[in-house]
């Protein structure tokens, strides 16, 4: 039976190095004030570093009693890699016509991955894909901000009998340079108000809004009210 008392070194470094790497990651989304940040990125880290920790010294163990036995540890990395998804899927928020949290989500997607590699043994790779991450979350959304960049919103407004007029609220919208991607109609039949939704894209710097529904005020003068949600 495979001591693992002798192995503790090397397992107490593998949770150091976890623990690390997953904190560099971590502080960079607690600064920016994120659901999951710091001790999140570590647990998720040192969850998979242990998998693979104990992964191997099962596969250890049954080497030593039955050599015609050969186990794939590459099934549990498997299992934490398709599991963690469900975890990282509670941190994107839907907000409007915006998803907000995709980028958390892709990190502990890569923290867990993270741990297989320390788990592995591969340091130097566990510590090059941390600077890579870092280099990624860091000095490329700085250069995106750089970077012309589309504003998505949504525009609703109340119009009485403005069913037939979306035709018109449309192209009349695209004419001021906004992208009509997604319409959506709520007539109410005892007020005799359509409610018109529309999802809107513009290659603005940042959207107008006051000024578009100045315009749409002036062009349909029949409108109750205007809303933008971003």
């Amino acid at each position: 039976m495979a001591d693992t008392w002798q192995l503790l070194p090397e397992i107490t470094l593998k949770f150091a190095l976890a623990i690390v790497l997953a904190g560099l990651v971590g502080i960079e989304r607690e600064r920016k004030g994120r659901s999951a940040g710091l001790r999140t990125h570590i647990l998720v880290c040192l969850g998979s570093t242990l998998a693979m920790v104990v992964s191997d010294i099962i596969a250890l163990q049954w080497a030593e009693q039955d050599t015609t036995v050969t186990l794939d540890q590459g099934r549990i990395a498997a299992g934490i890699i398709t599991g963690v998804g469900f975890l990282g899927a509670g941190t994107i928020i839907n907000v409007g016509s915006h998803h907000r949290g995709l980028t958390t989500a892709a990190l502990i997607w890569f923290v867990a991955a993270l741990g297989l590699a320390i788990g592995g043994g591969l340091y130097g790779i566990a510590i090059a894909a941390t600077v890579a991450a870092l280099l990624v979350v860091i000095v490329l959304e700085r250069l995106a901000r750089l970077l012309p960049s589309a504003d998505r919103f949504t525009l609703t407004m109340g119009m009485p009998h403005g069913l037939g007029r979306i035709n018109e609220v449309e192209t009349f919208i695209r004419a001021q340079g906004y992208e009509v991607v997604e319409s959506r109609l709520r007539v109410s039949q005892e007020e005799q108000t359509t409610d018109i939704t529309l999802e809107l894209v513009t290659q603005f710097t940042r959207a107008r809004m006051d000024e578009l529904a100045a315009k749409l005020q002036e062009r349909f003068d029949s409108v109750r009210w205007i809303t933008f949600e971003r």
